[in-house]
């Protein structure tokens, strides 16, 4: 009896993955281009009295991209499972050995509990093999390198006629690679929540929304300091990103935002900021080209740090940022010319040169390349 209800079971199994659709997405591509100050340094930096400028500091170099991307998806009755993986390589060619790779990977499921309900979960993982500090961090210089470890699950549902609510709670825990005696690592934990209303008032359809989430980040650092509460930091994260999408014909679309982004230092009191600005992003999609341009600015400024060298101000970051990324079909099947663009300025109230922290820089890059989509 116990043979019959399993062999029964087994044939149900199967029948229902037969039944089930499957898609496969391919993606394989590579640009060359050139990037300005990778390690987003200083321009000028006072070192043992020694003035040193941007020929000593900024390293910047052509670079060749190479990238993969491999999507599976599959779906049988209530059932959606997602599977991508993307691993990543730039290869600097006057400066080889700041070449880095990374690998992105992730498994997502979703179940249709009802005809407006959705359960998520989701496990991702990433790896970042790369050597050198971060030169835009400010309290904790992180090592470029790093392993992360997340996950998350969750609701999405509709709430009301042409809207999109997910609520869903996270997890995170990334290991830096140790850079001589900086060693570190962090859990993270939080809520997330984004909802988007759409709506018709005229021939084109608008729609307008947020992005938010919560999060809790506990750090620890190893054989790099002896305070506070030996070497460990414990931040609060809060983040709202308000948007607006408006069409501006067939093909063409514009989505202004406003982003908050605040940082809470609960052992101290002394690590947090609050940071604000607008962005504007321009989408163009038609059936051969693909175009999407972002431009933000924001301001950060600090609760309690003051600016090294100042006659007592409290630090203020400035930044403007410009991104921007096109695909166009070429007559051969499947082949895309595409072409890429970044570029950052951070403007600071920091005014002392032998401080390497706290400082403004810029970095910038473009490329251009091929893409090949099966």
């Amino acid at each position: 009896m116990i043979m019959k209800n399993t062999l029964l079971f087994s044939l149900v199994l199967i029948s229902s993955l037969c039944s089930g659709q499957e898609r496969h997405r391919f993606e394989v591509g590579s640009q060359t281009g050139y990037e300005y100050n990778y390690f987003k340094s200083p321009d000028q930096l006072i070192i043992n009295d020694v003035l040193l400028n941007e020929g000593d500091l900024i390293a910047s170099s052509g670079y060749v991209d190479l990238f993969l991307d491999y999507d599976y998806r599959y779906k049988w009755k209530k059932h959606r499972l997602r599977t991508s993986i993307a691993p990543y390589a730039r290869l600097f060619q006057e400066n080889s050995s700041d070449s880095y790779w990374s690998l992105t990977s992730s498994v997502k499921y979703d179940y249709k509990l009802s005809k407006k309900t959705k359960f998520l979960a989701e496990a991702n993982f990433q790896r970042m093999n790369r050597e050198g500090l971060d030169g835009a961090q400010d309290i904790l210089v992180n090592p470029l390198g790093y392993t992360n470890y997340g996950g998350a699950t969750g609701l999405a549902f509709e709430p009301l006629k042409a809207n999109k609510t997910t609520v869903e709670a996270f997890y995170n825990f990334k290991d830096f690679d140790a850079f001589g005696i900086r060693d570190l690592e962090f859990n993270e934990y939080g809520l997330q929540l984004g909802s988007k209303q759409e709506y018709r008032p005229d021939r084109y359809e608008h729609a307008f929304g947020f992005t938010a989430y919560y999060k809790k980040r506990l750090y620890k650092t190893f054989n790099a300091e002896d305070s506070p509460q030996e070497g460990q930091r414990d931040w609060d994260y809060a983040k709202l990103v308000a948007f607006y999408e408006l069409p501006l014909g067939n093909y063409l679309e514009l989505e202004p935002q406003f982003t908050y982004y605040g940082r809470f230092d609960r052992l101290e009191e002394r690590s947090g900021f609050n940071q604000y600005g607008p962005g504007i992003r321009l989408r163009f999609d038609n059936e051969k080209t693909k175009f999407n341009a972002f431009a933000k600015y924001f301001i950060r400024d600090y609760t309690e740090i003051t600016a090294p060298g100042s006659q007592g101000e409290k630090l203020t970051y400035q930044y403007m940022d410009f991104s921007l990324r096109f695909e166009h079909q070429l007559p051969i099947e499947n082949l895309l010319f595409t072409g890429t663009a970044y570029s950052r300025f951070r403007e600071t109230n920091t005014v002392d040169l032998a401080s390497r922290s706290f400082r403004g820089y810029t970095n910038q890059y473009g490329g251009i390349g091929l893409l090949w989509k099966l």
